[in-house]
């Protein structure tokens, strides 16, 4: 929302600069994105006057001005505006001058003809957005003077308007608070105007509202006699400084007004409408309509209309239409002013693609008390700047008189909240400063009428709000907070997870964050959840939100499939996060991490390396690493079934007797849809039975002092044979200096192993803390090794 500093002194004195008043806004809860200068111009660019213009000899859309700067000598200066006509007071930046977007004006040649110099457009002044055609002043424009001398200084400041406060949509709005917030004295802008002798206007025309749900306030006022012309000068720079184009009295007057008040406005050219009547209807099925920026619409029943006896004449609180717009023969006009509902707007606007300054604010809801009043301001500025003459009255037809609600607020509570006394005279002034009336005042309490331009008032804490805001909140006094010690690091609930989130951060990880709320589809693409043991909401936003989440893995599925769609084929992904589950008497939830990997596993790399692909022992390792750095060191895995992963690639994961999860290769069911050749492994692992699971104390010894031994042993076994069955059994064997265990090769060949055998080799490393072990040492641990595996496993040594 821009604001013109010079409009908003119409209704408010400001004791502060533009910066300042932009500070005080800000603290206030009206934050500014930028505060602009509109007379910020070198003395280089002077008003001119037009002295001549001929044709350019080479160019047809070309014109050679001669320029009179006040210099005393004429300039050459070649344009392309249309309207650069012969006795026009313009704009002239002078050849040397640095122009307000950083370009340089310099002598030239166009096409065969000099220029010294260029006359202006608003837009290359930043004075506004037009670029139709040049700048062009009033004739007693003093010729010679610096534009920055000649234009009135004035500041546009953007605001940033949270969608609570629809009541700073405007100039006079943010005048209201600027009252309230330095204590100044606040007026509404003049609103009287002439009447005819003529009979009242509900005997010349009528307004029915078929659906007052959708339209609560509808009103019509009937000026006649108008002349339409161009609107004061003052009201185009207004309207130019906040980025308004003027195109005439009227229009611009409503715009003005719009702007100025806060209610959008529509004035309709009256000798257009047929049956001298008003009907705002739901549209028919499929009717169409021509809006004022000659595009049709094909209408929908949901979307409200704005029609006379026979046919739309406007989309409600979007846009008027093409068959009633005002013209420069119109002398009869028709205001209207009215409250729409904000969700239909809404939907209009987005169904049609159109989004006006009008949808904007009735989006956001308009006070229904400012819909007369705006009627009132605009037939003020028409009958004075129009020359026209309003008719006796106004068309008022409404769903029922606004009843203002009342809250009452207790002093103590306001000292309370805000943790330091202010005096109730104080309170109850600043109620008063913001438009609010105070009635029922005692010693603790008082009641307060809600107007309705602040219908984001509804209860005490609201009110306590608002006293904070304009008493200013770097006015409450400093208080140190009260603390006390919080333990050891170790006791924080979430310091576990921050831990685990970090490993597999280490992990060359990349982290995933899906929303929590997903589809009931969504939720039971995983085969092993049932659509019973969801917990769905009552009142979901939308259907595609309307579950809570029972597993990671469906959104992470979904997550490799919106890679891969865009080239992404090498994937490390991990997420960490809340999931749900219902039963007919209550619901669950824990904290579960889901890793997924495919692609290959060193994109980065060249030649073979390039192309080795990550597998099920990567999955594995990641696991591994993830329980180790944990302090889980039971860790038990072993081969199950799960019907989210391929049969025979899938295994759990447990610590003692608590399963932490599991993990595989998923089944090509469930990952059909993602357009990948590579396989996809995942693992679902439950953090919260991970953190239940009690790490041993950390051990510390000593690096060792002396060497290590290895020594190989190669067997063939059976193809079922585990090598954490293997591992068990060499760790049961109960052999001395046993440091490391590690499988270094699988081999199998049925022609010199035979069906269903492999060959399997493992380096076992022997030291010893106090000594250096001799050959004869190791080669008899190696031996009774050899020999239990043989006695326990049944393998053949080779």
């Amino acid at each position: 929302m821009k604001t013109s500093v010079n409009w908003l002194k119409r209704y408010v004195g400001i004791p502060w600069s533009p910066r300042e008043l932009a500070d005080k806004l800000t603290v206030a809860g009206l934050e500014d994105e930028g505060i602009e200068s509109t007379a910020d111009l070198p003395p280089t660019i002077v008003v001119a006057h037009i002295t001549s213009r001929e044709k350019h000899p080479n160019a047809d859309r070309l014109s050679v001005c001669t320029v009179d700067d006040g210099s005393g000598t004429d300039l050459q200066v070649i344009c392309g505006a249309p309207n650069c006509d012969s006795g026009a007071k313009v704009a002239l930046a002078k050849v040397g001058t640095e122009m307000p977007d950083g370009g340089r004006i310099d002598r030239a040649t166009l096409r065969g003809v000099e220029s010294f110099g260029m006359i202006c457009s608003r837009r290359e002044l930043k004075l506004g957005d037009d670029h139709s055609g040049i700048l062009v002043f009033p004739k007693d424009a003093p010729v010679g003077t610096a534009l920055s001398d000649y234009l009135k200084s004035d500041f546009v400041v953007d605001w940033e308007v949270t969608p609570n406060r629809p009541d700073w949509l405007s100039h006079v709005g943010i005048a209201r608070e600027i009252a309230a917030i330095s204590n100044s004295t606040f007026s509404l802008p003049e609103t009287t105007f002439p009447e005819s002798s003529e009979p009242h206007v509900t005997e010349l025309f009528s307004v029915e509202v078929q659906d007052k749900d959708l339209c609560p306030r509808y009103t019509g006022r009937i000026i006649n006699g108008v002349k339409i012309g161009p609107s004061p000068e003052w009201m185009q720079e207004l309207l130019y400084a906040v980025g308004s184009r003027p195109i005439n009295n009227v229009v611009d007057i409503t715009n003005y007004v719009l702007l100025e008040c806060g209610q959008p406005l529509h004035a309709f050219d009256l000798s257009q409408l047929s049956g001298d009547r008003i009907v705002v209807r739901r549209a028919a099925a499929s009717e169409r309509m021509s809006t004022l920026d000659d595009q049709e619409h094909e209408l929908t029943e949901d979307t409200l209309l704005i029609a006379d006896s026979s046919r739309g004449v406007a989309l409600a609180g979007v846009m008027g239409g093409k068959n009633s717009v005002i013209s420069e023969t119109t002398t009869d006009i028709l205001i209207e002013s009215a409250a729409f509902d904000a969700s239909n707007i809404r939907s209009t606007s987005k169904q049609l693609g159109l989004a006006t300054e009008s949808s904007y604010r009735f989006e956001r809801g308009v006070d229904i008390s400012m819909v007369e009043f705006a009627s009132a301001r605009a037939a003020h500025l028409i009958c004075k700047y129009a020359g026209g003459t309003a008719v006796p009255g106004i068309i008022d037809v409404r769903r029922g008189e606004y009843v203002p609600p009342l809250i009452n607020c207790r002093f103590s509570r306001v000292n309370r909240i805000l943790g330091f006394s202010i005096p109730k005279e104080e309170i109850t002034s600043i109620f008063t400063r913001l438009g609010l009336e105070v009635s029922e005042e005692s010693e603790n309490d008082c009641t307060v009428s809600i107007p309705s331009f602040r219908l984001d008032l509804t209860r005490e804490i609201d009110l306590i709000e608002e006293v904070a805001r304009i008493y200013g909140l770097n006015n409450i006094p400093a208080a140190y907070p009260s603390a006390k010690s919080g333990g050891v690091r170790n006791s924080d609930a979430y310091f576990p997870m921050q831990r685990i989130h970090n490993h597999l951060m280490s992990l060359g990880l990349s982290e995933c964050k899906n929303y929590t709320l997903v589809s009931s589809s969504d939720a039971v693409a995983d085969p092993s959840l049932a659509a019973d043991n969801l917990v769905t909401l009552k009142n979901p936003l939308s259907q595609e939100q309307n579950t809570l989440r029972p597993s990671l893995l469906p959104s992470m599925v979904k997550s490799v499939g919106h890679n891969v769609a865009h080239g992404n084929h090498d994937l490390r992904l991990f997420e960490m996060g809340r999931v749900f589950s219902g039963r007919s008497d209550a619901s669950e939830e824990h904290y579960e991490t889901c890793i997924v990997l495919t692609g290959r596993t060193h994109p980065e790399r060249f030649s073979e390396d390039k192309e080795t692909m990550q597998d099920f022992y990567d999955l594995k390792g990641m696991v591994e690493d993830l329980m180790e750095a944990t302090g889980i060191t039971d860790l038990k895995i072993s081969e199950s079934e799960h019907p989210e992963f391929e049969s025979g690639a899938c295994v759990d994961i447990s610590a003692g007797s608590v399963t932490l999860g599991f993990f595989g290769r998923l089944a090509k069911g469930f990952s059909d849809e993602i357009r990948t050749k590579n396989p996809i492994f995942s693992a679902i692992i439950d953090i919260d039975a991970m953190l239940k699971c009690q790490a041993p104390p950390a051990v510390f010894q000593a690096l060792p002092l002396y060497p290590a031994v290895t020594r190989d042993v190669a067997f063939a076994a059976d193809e079922n044979l585990t090598h954490q069955t293997i591992e068990s059994a060499i760790a049961e064997a109960g052999v001395q200096f046993v440091e490391r265990i590690e499988l270094v090769d699988i081999y199998r060949d049925e022609v010199t192993l035979g069906k269903n055998k492999k060959s399997m080799v493992y380096t076992l490393t022997y030291r010893s803390d106090s000594k250096t072990l001799t050959d004869e040492e190791v080669n008899q641990a190696q031996e009774e090794i050899r020999l239990r595996l043989v006695k326990k496993l049944n393998i053949e040594l080779r």
